[in-house]
């Protein structure tokens, strides 16, 4: 062979195995579909599902499912030739109640036919599409009730490039009943034959719903919010309401996320935009309001109404005293609140713990009265602030967990008689369950528990335009809802609402208790509890409210209010060991409890609130006790342990130590604002009993009550005044007895201190000088006092004797004039004393003249 022909036989070969390349990558569509692990090449397209009908297939709700949805070119080139179709998964259990949304294509059994959806799809066009397909034959081959997965297939030929899986989307669909089939009618067995007929079928091939043991379905409404107050300010309106940021006010409007579901709220409770209830609910939707309970964090109920007021953004969390500017949310907080007081007033309303506060952290802080106001208190928040009687006793915490530590907390709080976990933290202790364990009651160490499904919860958390993943879901059960519209996370939420009512055993011919054994461990209860910070929407609260509405129609679903639970739950007989939730973090399942650190910190400025709070004095003639003034800084502690619902850790990584110093920089000036007036330099004693002069200032807005603390050298003593008053916003002059033996200078240094011995302000040194001369000067007086006493008694002891007195010799004797003189009375003897002056000028004159005469 020449050489031209071996060369052309090369090219040959590198053509055909080029061309080999390019046909491998065009194989089938539905061949690469199927591929496991298979997703969508990143940077084709987004898929988002815009409509599901039916949300819950029934049997009058027709034979098929219509899923209609938006494909979006995110490509830098145009896709060609862009097909769709449904996939079915089997129907779910409690286990992969999540973890379905996350398999790939592969995992979904059943495949409809390709539907086109368009020839040609620039980059950044979108183009809608309706996918109908049948329920049954060539369809989904749906044949018995309960929760199946749906995927949405979008495959498409990228310009330059073969066709390929370019998105997809996934949902769910509760199936209640089926309608009539032909295929499903062939499998009737006539009861009168003596055959085991098929559970629930029809004649007509229909699949009636499986009301055999309706599950009791409970729905608390969490409405909470991440605690916004800056910490360090003092109550009794003293300082305004010092928030984070903003955040606050925008959540609280009509398109924020607390305003939503507040909003969704109204839907709920039948109150239409007017503010009049709306009369149109059917009797199963009353039945699902009674059903329903508000769970309001007190916290946030503080925070709204202290907005209305008005209130100031920090610069500095850290600091109380940062500069800070003006808040613009305060009729929003208003018009909120309102709204919500209207909606409590129709409703069950019960608290969460206050700030979501850690439980494992109140244990450790070991304060009795921080874990009333956390759990008691809470209750007592609500309903002064609402205007209701709320449903106590059921502690909900915010990480879905409880540790043995937070289970010891509620023993001890009084009206905390139970508390709700997820059924992933508790281990039923082995044998047949219980009447309470099929409803999923429990108690642990005598504690009773209603356990509650975590899919469930998490995929309520998915609604709304902030998804919330709850702390107890694992990373692994946690599927990515970043592309997901919101129409595909409402089907999936409302679709996993009806899945404890769906997920029952069949109806069974042999024994009954073998299918009793079978149940999850929240047994046939329906008790529903969201993430705490979810973001319903009141499309969110139809499709929430709708699908109770049918189960509770269908039979299915018994509604029970939250009273009669908690009136059911000491009766709770399975016992259960309480346990962290599987492949979860144990700081998560517990809250993030404090550091050590944190912990010595936070126990030694909750002892110094106490003690402050003792010391002040309280009574009529004052505008808020001494407990309404330091009540926000033991807020600051419930928010500096609010426990993280939510795989967002803000609130205990940062905000957390910004409290804690805020507060500690608080109680430090407090201390410094009732001081003592330092006169400076030496001050001196008129004399050894002078006493000492001293001014108490108090700039804070109660009177304390305070002594003082003194230490004196051996040569000056102080009395001690005992406890004094100091006004408030005063000052008051404290006289201190003082007695000095010594003429020394000498210091003395006081110390303020409060009647309960906290220390106030900076010791003061006084530098003391006294007139006084000490044991000398006392023995002389002692001793001129004696010479005294014997020269008297001398002189009156001679004139008693008539003697004359020695003392008296060298005196002249009067004549006669001075004994008249002596006799005579006061104006006589100046009337001669003053002739006698005449006489004796009169004498001197005279002898002067003659003196010039001569």
């Amino acid at each position: 062979m020449g050489r031209g022909a071996r060369l052309s036989a090369l090219l040959t070969a590198v053509v055909l195995a080029f061309g080999f390349i390019l046909a491998f990558a065009s194989i089938e569509p539905s061949s690469a579909s199927a591929a496991p692990g298979n997703g969508p090449e990143t940077g084709y397209a987004s898929v988002s599902l815009t409509d599901v009908t039916p949300s819950t297939v029934t049997s009058s709700t027709g034979r098929t499912v219509t899923v209609k949805g938006r494909v979006t070119n995110t490509f830098d080139r145009p896709i060609h030739d862009v097909i769709a179709r449904l996939q079915r998964g089997s129907a779910v259990s409690s286990t992969d109640l999540r973890t379905s949304l996350a398999q790939d294509s592969s995992a979904y059994g059943v495949s409809t036919p390709f539907q086109k959806v368009t020839d040609r799809l620039g980059a950044g066009e979108s183009a809608e599409f309706t996918l109908r397909v049948p329920l049954s034959g060539s369809g989904l081959e749906v044949d018995q009730a309960g929760v199946y997965p749906l995927l949405v297939n979008v495959n498409g030929t990228p310009e330059y490039g073969g066709q390929a899986l370019i998105g997809d989307s996934h949902t769910m669909l509760p199936v209640l009943s089926l309608p009539s089939d032909r295929g499903r009618a062939r499998n009737w067995v006539d009861p009168a034959t003596g055959q085991d007929p098929v559970p629930l079928l029809g004649r007509d091939g229909s699949v009636a719903a499986n009301n055999r043991r309706p599950a009791r379905y409970t729905f608390l409404w969490p409405l909470a919010a991440p605690p916004q107050q800056a910490g360090g300010i003092l109550g009794g309106n003293t300082a305004d309401l010092r928030l984070l940021n903003d955040q606050m006010a925008k959540s609280l409007s009509s398109d924020g996320r607390l305003g939503s579901s507040l909003e969704a709220l109204e839907t709920v409770a039948g109150i239409d935009e007017s503010g009049d209830p709306d009369r149109e609910q059917s009797a199963a939707q009353r039945h699902v309001r009674e059903a329903m309970c508000i769970a309001v964090d007190p916290n946030l109920l503080h925070t709204a109404q202290s907005m209305a007021d008005g209130y100031v953004i920090t610069e500095d969390p850290a600091d109380p005293d940062a500069d800070t500017r003006e808040g613009n949310g305060s009729e929003t907080a208003a018009r909120w609140l309102q709204r919500l007081s209207h909606v409590a007033s129709t409703m069950c309303v019960t608290a969460l713990p206050y700030a979501q506060a850690g439980l494992d952290s109140l244990q450790s802080i070991g304060d009795e009265d921080l874990n009333k106001s956390a759990i008691d208190g809470a209750y007592d928040v609500v309903d002064q602030t609402l205007g209701v009687t709320s449903v106590r006793g059921l502690t909900v915490p915010a990480v879905g967990a409880l540790s043995e530590r937070g289970r010891t907390l509620l023993e001890g709080v009084e009206r905390s008689s139970a508390a709700a976990v997820v059924s992933t933290s508790v281990e039923p202790s082995p044998g047949r369950p219980s009447a309470s364990s099929r409803l999923g009651r429990y108690e642990s160490g005598g504690f009773p528990l209603q356990t509650y499904d975590p899919g469930v919860s998490a995929a309520l958390g998915g609604m709304g335009g902030q998804p919330a993943v709850p702390t107890y879901v694992p990373a692994w059960q946690r599927p990515d809802l970043a592309d997901e519209s919101a129409a595909s996370r409402r089907q999936t939420a409302a679709a996993s609402l009806a899945f404890p009512m769906l997920d029952v055993p069949p109806p069974s011919t042999g024994d009954r208790s073998a299918a009793d054994d079978q149940d999850s461990v929240t047994g046939r209860s329906a008790f529903v509890v969201p993430p705490t910070y979810w973001s319903p929407t009141p499309a969110d609260a139809h499709a929430i409210l709708g699908t109770s509405a049918l189960m509770v129609a269908s039979g299915v679903a018994d509604p029970v209010s939250l009273k009669d639970v908690i009136g059911e739950l000491p009766r709770a007989s399975g016992d259960a060991e309480l346990t962290v939730p599987g492949d979860v973090d144990k700081l998560a399942a517990t809250g993030y409890p404090l550091s050590s650190k944190h912990l010595f910190d936070v126990r030694r400025d909750v002892r110094l609130i106490g003690s402050l709070q003792d010391s002040f004095r309280s009574g009529p003639d004052l505008p808020f006790t001494p407990r309404q003034y330091l009540w926000p800084l033991r807020g600051d502690i419930l928010r500096a342990i609010s426990a993280p619902s939510t795989t967002d850790l803000t609130v205990y990584r940062t905000e957390r130590p910004q409290r804690l110093a805020a507060v500690e920089q608080t109680l430090s000036h407090m201390q410094q604002s009732v001081s003592l007036l330092d006169p400076g330099g030496r001050y001196t004693l008129a004399s050894e009993r002078s006493p000492l002069l001293l001014v108490v200032r108090n700039e804070l807005a109660l009177p304390i009550k305070v002594r003082l603390d003194i230490t004196a050298p051996d040569a000056i003593s102080v009395g001690d005044m005992g406890v004094v008053e100091i006004p408030r916003q005063g000052t008051r002059q404290l006289q201190l007895p003082t007695q000095a033996s010594s003429s020394e200078p000498a210091t003395v240094r006081i110390a303020l201190v409060t009647d309960n011995d906290v220390p106030l302000s900076s010791p003061v040194d006084l530098s003391i000088y006294a007139n006084a001369y000490g044991k000398p000067l006392f023995y002389i007086t002692i001793g001129a006092a004696v010479i005294l006493v014997l020269l008297t008694a001398r002189r009156l002891w001679h004139r008693f004797r008539g003697e004359p007195d020695r003392a008296d010799e060298d005196r002249p004797e009067a004549d006669e004039r001075e004994r008249e003189l002596a006799s005579a009375g006061y104006q006589q003897r100046k009337a001669a004393e003053r002739v006698s002056d005449v006489d004796e000028h009169g004498d001197s004159d005279e002898g002067g003249v003659d003196d010039d005469r001569a």
